[in-house]
């Protein structure tokens, strides 16, 4: 074989290489990488910046995730009020283009977990769709397509949350980052924590009457680790604890429908006690 035609074959490869390499998209947190996924299902390269167990509130990207963000052509973050960081980076990316999720969504007080809202989560799915296709525009119908099927199924999930039977408050022990999800179903509910603050002597001792005096047999907290607060709350109770994901942090394994359908079943179990 000659060396021109080796030379020729070589460029020829690379160029297919790229060609279906797809777009690259680089995703701040899981509920939006696992949004982007679903949009894109295998027509694109995702990453995800925050690893699990990573606190979103307090991370800080090293210089690797800098590099990885520029080198993007999509960086979808969920918004201002979870990544202070994001918007911050999002100003220097002169060649990527920006998603983000909660665009046009109403925002409320120091709570940024809007996806635990469905009907939200549908509006965060609209709003990287449309980034995705005006940076990918060959498969903007697939991208499409597979949004609305996604965001059907969000929906179903939402109505079945919004058609329980409000038959008691939930009881929540961990940090309180529920906010979008109670206003949204029309939940009551108390809460060990108010915000991220953990409470005192007064506060411990009158949600263990509340529980006591209500004979519940369960109470509600995020995903593992659990705080010494919900140990202890459990202990003088006697209550079972019942996971209910907050979805910001998710195990690998699990995507967001999955988990938030693990919620529904541990509200119904909650709710039926």
């Amino acid at each position: 074989m000659k060396f021109t035609t080796i030379i020729f074959l070589a460029l020829f490869t690379l160029t297919a290489s790229q060609a279906n390499a797809g777009l690259k998209v680089s995703c701040s947190m899981f509920p939006v990488y696992d949004f982007t996924r679903e949009i894109t299902a295998g027509q694109a390269e995702i990453s995800l910046i925050l690893k699990p167990g990573t606190e979103p509130h307090d991370f800080e990207p090293s210089p690797r995730d800098i590099k990885a963000l520029h080198d993007s052509d999509v960086f979808v973050f969920t918004g201002p009020q979870m990544e202070h960081w994001a918007e911050r980076i999002a100003d220097s990316l002169t060649g990527t283009r920006i998603a983000d999720a909660s665009h046009g969504i109403s925002l409320t007080g120091n709570d940024p977990h809007i996806w635990l809202d469905l009907d939200d989560a549908q509006k965060m799915v609209r709003n990287i769709l449309a980034v995705l296709c005006c940076a990918d525009p060959e498969n903007a119908d697939t991208y499409t397509s597979n949004a609305e099927a996604f965001c059907s199924k969000l929906a179903d999930l939402d109505a079945k949350f919004m058609t329980m039977a409000k038959n008691k408050p939930l009881v929540f022990t961990g940090e309180f980052s529920y906010g979008y999800f109670v206003r949204r179903y029309g939940f009551d509910y108390v809460s060990a924590y108010d915000g991220e603050n953990e409470p005192g002597i007064k506060r411990m001792a009158d949600i263990i009457r509340y529980i006591r005096e209500h004979k519940s047999r369960f109470v509600l907290a995020d995903d593992p680790p659990l705080s010494q607060v919900t140990l202890s709350i459990s202990e003088q109770t006697g209550a079972e604890i019942l996971t209910f994901s907050s979805v910001h942090n998710v195990r690998p394994g699990k995507t967001f429908l999955q988990v938030m359908a693990d919620n529904l079943a541990a509200i119904t179990r909650f709710l039926n006690d």
